[in-house]
């Protein structure tokens, strides 16, 4: 007997508000909609975003632009194959980005694309939708009456967001900060679809503009700089390639500011990891994928990794394209080189340790190795700690000694380490005041005059010792010498 078949539709008004609630960020669905202006070929992107009475955000491209009828489809949920031959530069897969990532942020979205000279445009408005239970879309034929428009040229595509109920808190408080949701989607734009805006070789060049912003690329390899450690580029398997990079110590950077410009905003600990590249465009990153755990002395260790748009299914990359599932044979080849990827940057760490317990340069504090343990205590032949100790007689001289006993005693080494390992840019020591600075110095340099060295071999020795090390002209102004 041949079985039965019932036809069972999707409820329109139920579905409709399912699909907002895929998981898109505002981020993640702006990024959605720049894709498919990349897919068609715009090289200039602007996104506008108007916090007037109602908040309205324009996506605006010079890409290809679509006819009526390609619109209407593109339109459709599910308008591609996600199995079909896409073309290289088609960032897109599965035909629902455009409608599921507007419908996430808002109700009402609009799309208007020129070609050929000819103007079509469709909305959907959920609320019709919920109301008609009826997948409905919008011809519009009101051109003028569209926001933004007037900034669509000769051939393009404009998507326009109304009704933004998720993002204004329309069912909360209905506040919001926009300075701050369109600093955050700059930064992430510009770290997205980095390679794209530096244009790098292969890609052509495109520039995106935020409230007529031009966006800079923010490289998370800080590949140019001198400093930045980087492996060769390595084939792990047909469609996908590895390349590993140690970023620059802080000492490297110039200024603090630049240095956490780097650290991207979760800072070095959490940003960490693998960067994962899909036609060269970041899906997602700072994860070990559960290979390694983040730690300090790994945390300025960032592999980049690309994958052709033919590794979706295997990947297993999401509708958002901000989730991905490490395969076998790429997860077993990235394990067995976790070691190798981390060496540098524990190299690094450890290079600078080394140079500060070094007896050449006087270090503050010595690393003493006691058996399995090593033991970290104030170095008493520091040339200022020694001056003191031998200007005191015996009895305040054994009291030094007793306060600086006690102070290695209780140092605070299990909160030091957990505040390291969670947020070491956040962990700070007081600095020397400028008269302490001083003092410090001229002592450090009396001292080593005393004990026999000469002028040269102490400014070298202080050239490498901290604090003057990084305090460099400071030191030679305390000591009245201008350096030539």
């Amino acid at each position: 007997m041949d079985a039965a078949t019932v036809r069972l539709d999707p409820e329109p008004s139920i579905l409709i508000e399912s699909l907002r609630d895929i998981g898109y960020s505002f981020n993640s669905a702006l990024a959605d909609i720049v894709d498919n202006s990349i897919t068609a070929n715009a090289t200039e992107i602007w996104i506008l975003a108007i916090p007037d009475d109602e908040f309205r955000i324009g996506i605006i491209d010079n890409g290809d632009g679509l006819s009526n009828d390609n619109l209407k489809q593109a339109m459709r949920l599910g308008s591609t194959n996600p199995r079909q031959k896409r073309a290289l530069n088609d960032l897109g897969r599965f035909g629902l980005g455009l409608k599921t990532a507007s419908f996430s942020q808002c109700r009402r979205l609009t799309v208007v694309s020129r070609n050929n000279g000819k103007t079509a445009g469709y909305t959907w408005d959920l609320d019709l939708v919920v109301e008609q239970n009826e997948w409905n879309v919008i011809e519009r034929t009101d051109f003028e009456e569209i926001s933004f428009i007037d900034e669509l040229g000769d051939s393009g595509t404009l998507v326009l967001w109304e009704k933004l109920d998720r993002l204004t808190g329309a069912r909360g408080s209905g506040r919001v900060d926009h300075t701050r949701i369109i600093s955050e989607a700059q930064d992430y734009l510009a770290l997205v679809f980095h390679r794209y805006l530096a244009g790098e070789k292969g890609l052509d060049r495109i520039s995106i503009k935020v409230n007529n912003l031009l966006l800079e690329p923010i490289d998370p390899f800080n590949a140019k700089h001198r400093a930045t450690q980087a492996s060769p580029v390595e084939r792990i398997c047909p469609g996908v390639t590895m390349q590993a990079y140690t970023l620059p110590h802080r000492s490297h950077y110039d200024s603090q500011r630049e240095y956490e410009h780097f650290g991207l905003s979760g800072g070095y600990l959490k940003s960490q990891g693998v960067y994962l590249y899909r036609a060269k465009r970041l899906i997602l990153y700072g994860t070990w994928f559960g290979l390694a755990k983040k730690t300090a002395l790994t945390q300025l260790t960032r592999v980049k990794i690309d994958i052709d748009i033919n590794q979706d299914e295997i990947w297993k990359i999401d509708v958002k394209k901000v989730s991905a599932q490490m395969p076998e044979v790429v997860r077993e080849r990235i394990k067995a080189l976790i070691a190798t990827i981390g060496a540098p940057s524990r190299k690094a760490y450890r290079r600078r340790a080394t140079r500060l317990t070094s007896p050449d340069v006087y270090p503050a504090w010595n690393v003493e190795q006691a058996g399995e343990k090593r033991l970290y205590k104030i170095n008493r032949e520091h040339p200022v700690i020694a001056n003191l100790r031998d200007s005191l007689d015996t009895y305040d001289s054994e009291n030094l000694g007793t306060v600086l006993a006690l102070i290695e005693s209780s140092f605070p080494t299990e909160s030091l380490f957990y505040d390291f390992a969670n947020n070491e840019e956040g962990v700070t020591f007081a600095a020397l005041e400028d008269t302490e600075f001083r003092n410090a110095a001229k002592t450090f340099f009396s001292a080593m005059k005393q004990a026999g060295h000469g002028d040269e071999t102490i400014l070298s020795i202080m050239q490498s010792a901290e604090p003057f090390q990084s305090r460099w002209k400071d030191t030679l102004d305390a000591l009245g010498i201008e350096e030539h």
